[in-house]
């Protein structure tokens, strides 16, 4: 211990003594610094001086009519980039445009076409069609600067859908809120429908019986024509029931002259017995005739028998003549009295009728007379207009009759199924509405505040950010990164510019005593390198950091591993660890994840990732700048310590056996008198 901290003593005497180098070592001590301080200013704010990026804007767009307003969302488009101070934004025609981003005048261009507004106002139509912004970027003239132009085309379109979706939202929502209003003051007709449909639901069965009817009716359509063409007929013998009447009304008025010939008829009836008895009368005349033909006939044959006996008697023939004459008569007699017995039967019979007639019949039929003499009268007149009447609604109504029924019927017939099915499936329908959906609810729904409504779907979610490590500014979040590359290039100018070896012409040393003595010098410069570093970044640049006084122990602890790192290459390899500090440096710098993060990286680097000092020096030093959480201090200073333990052990095993070999290198380089 003692012959290396007597290297320590030594070398800081050889410092003193010679001013150049402390001028040197000096340099070497604030020029990492000066190395993190430019690129952290560089850094401080790099997206808040984005408006020299220049972006030309070409607006052809002639705009669009909707519902008879004109629209024009090209200039509404421009009128708000003229606002908008985040990329600088020049307005001028395509070709200017277009060839001021090919010869880098401007790193992108945005174009409106001229069916901008007509395509975005095509909501409206059946097929809508999407509008397009020609967004072109000339990606050769800077890496950066495209990425926040395309960021700020993006941002464009996001500001055009958002307000786009703002506009048709509050349209859409104002529609609703009317139509909520109208289905407010409409919910009592609507229930009334509602019930209106219910109750003809219900009514169907009796709707279907009278569509059956209506096709019984169209079958005796004919039936009906040739009724009706009857009271047309009767209609045209008005004129002979109006004779008709008139004789009822003579029949009425000869009434008297009938009852008086009753009246005689029954006088007749009570002399049918005189009638009689003159049939007897002619009975006894006819009784008398026989008496005196048989007397006659007597004489007769007694003038016979006497002129047989030889009598002569001249009555004879007058006896034989008056006999036949009497003969004839009585016959006369005889046929009078059957015809007058007949004539006298049938009279009675006549009169008997005619009595009974008179007696029983007449007066009822008298009644009828005078009732129908009444009717005549009275209700024939009445009678013949209803009659006129119904015949003309016969000729002008029945054929209107005839086509509604037809038209009916064949309703019933090819409509009728398919309404009562549209009725039951509407029923069907507003049952399981009424479950599903509370119209008042739905209501309720529909007058929501339609600027609400609207302001919510264009921006439907809220990112509440909570900044749980907040670092105000890009530079303060880059100060661990560039403060940790300060310190390597720190360590890595030491190696390059001061010996590791010691010169042995006094006294020898051991290799371990060599490594640890000069190391002990390095250190002592690296804990200055990162004292003013990590001092400058937070008094000078005043850097953002939450653990100030852990913010520059750190990264002097930091410094420190990086010096001994270092050293080590340098001392174990020689002029080649030099070049072994620079390739670890450039590996670390993509793989550490200390400017993009490591996962966006090649897979190699996603390797190499667990196994550079750099993964954890840059998280250790974060901390302290956003808020430290101990667990993560621990592990970070713990895996440091492991590359310490790991540079100390490879010292320990390599740089004896490596020293002659690494001695004779160092002498071939030397001896090209250009390599040191």
């Amino acid at each position: 211990m003692r012959q290396i901290w007597r290297i320590y003593t030594t070398d800081w005497k050889n410092i003193f003594k010679i001013p150049i180098v402390i001028i040197l070592l000096a340099a070497l001590t604030v020029l990492p610094s000066a190395y993190a301080w430019v690129n952290i200013k560089a850094m401080w704010d790099p997206y808040g001086n984005t408006s020299g990026i220049k972006v030309a804007v070409v607006n052809e767009d002639k705009g669009a009519e909707v519902q008879g307003k004109k629209i024009n969302v090209g200039n509404e488009i421009v009128q708000n980039l003229r606002k908008n101070k985040k990329l600088g934004w020049v307005f001028v025609d395509r070709s200017t445009a277009v060839n001021g981003v090919k010869k880098g005048g401007y790193y992108a261009y945005l174009i409106i076409p001229q069916d901008f507004s007509k395509k975005l106002s095509s909501i409206l139509e059946i097929n809508p069609s999407k509008p397009q912004i020609l967004f072109g970027v000339n990606e050769k003239i800077n890496a950066v600067a495209p990425k926040i132009a395309s960021s700020g085309a993006t941002n464009v379109m996001n500001q055009i859908s958002q307000a786009f979706v703002k506009t048709v939202g509050d349209a859409l929502f104002s529609g609703f809120y009317k139509a909520g209003i109208e289905l407010e003051k409409e919910l009592p007709s609507i229930q009334h429908m509602e019930k209106e449909i219910f109750t003809l639901e219900k009514a169907l069965p009796q709707i279907d019986a009278m569509g059956k009817k209506a096709i019984e009716l169209e079958a005796q359509l004919p039936e009906i024509k040739e009724k009706a063409q009857k009271v047309i007929e009767l209609e045209q013998r008005i004129p002979e029931i109006k004779q008709a009447g008139n004789s009822i009304l003579k029949v009425e008025a000869n009434l008297t002259l009938i009852n008086e010939a009753g009246e005689k008829v029954l006088a007749l009836q009570k002399k049918l017995s005189d009638m009689n008895r003159i049939n007897q009368l002619v009975t006894q005349v006819e009784d008398s005739l026989s008496e005196m033909e048989t007397n006659i006939t007597q004489s007769i044959d007694r003038s016979a028998q006497a002129a047989s006996n030889g009598v002569t008697n001249g009555n004879q023939e007058q006896l034989t003549q008056l006999h036949d004459e009497l003969l004839s008569i009585h016959n006369q007699i005889q046929q009078t009295r059957v015809d007058l017995q007949q004539k006298v039967s049938e009279g009675e019979k006549i009169v008997n009728s005619s009595s009974d007639f008179i007696k029983n019949d007449l007066p009822v039929i008298e009644g009828k007379i005078h009732k129908a003499a009444d009717f005549v009268r009275n209700d024939l007149p009445a009678l013949e207009k209803d009659l006129h009447k119904a015949a003309g609604l016969v000729r002008t109504r029945l054929p209107e009759l005839e086509k509604v029924v037809h038209k009916a019927a064949d309703i019933a017939r090819n409509d009728l199924p398919s309404f009562e099915a549209q009725i039951r499936s509407t029923a069907d329908k507003l049952r399981r509405l009424k479950g599903s959906i509370n119209i008042t609810d739905l209501i309720q729904f529909l007058k929501h505040n339609p600027q609400a409504e609207s302001n919510f779907l264009a921006s439907p979610i809220l990112l509440n950010t909570k900044r749980i490590f907040p670092i105000p500014n890009y530079g303060s979040a880059m100060t661990p990164f560039y403060t940790m590359l300060a310190l390597w290039v720190g360590a890595t100018f030491l190696i390059a510019s001061l010996r590791v070896d010691v010169d042995e012409s006094e006294q020898a040393y051991k290799s371990y005593q060599v490594y640890f003595g000069r190391l002990l010098t390095f250190l002592t410069i690296g804990i200055f390198q990162a004292a003013i570093v990590s001092l400058g970044d937070l008094f000078i640049l005043h850097t953002y950091a939450v653990d100030k006084v852990w913010f520059v122990l750190l990264s002097i602890f930091i410094g420190m591993v990086f010096v001994i790192i270092t050293f080590t290459l340098r001392s174990v390899f020689g002029t080649l660890g030099k070049g072994l500090a620079i390739i670890l440096l450039v590996l670390q710098i993509s793989s550490s994840g200390a400017t993009f993060p490591v996962s966006t990286t090649s897979a190699f680097f996603q390797m190499i990732y667990p196994f550079m000092p750099f993964t954890y020096a840059v998280s250790m030093l974060r901390e302290t700048v956003g808020g430290m959480v101990v667990d993560v201090v621990r592990r970070d200073v713990l895996f440091l310590l492991i590359f310490i333990a790991a540079s100390f052990l490879l010292a320990l095993i390599l740089k004896k056996p490596l020293s002659k070999q690494i001695q004779k290198t160092s002498e071939l380089a030397r001896a090209s008198k250009i390599i040191q």
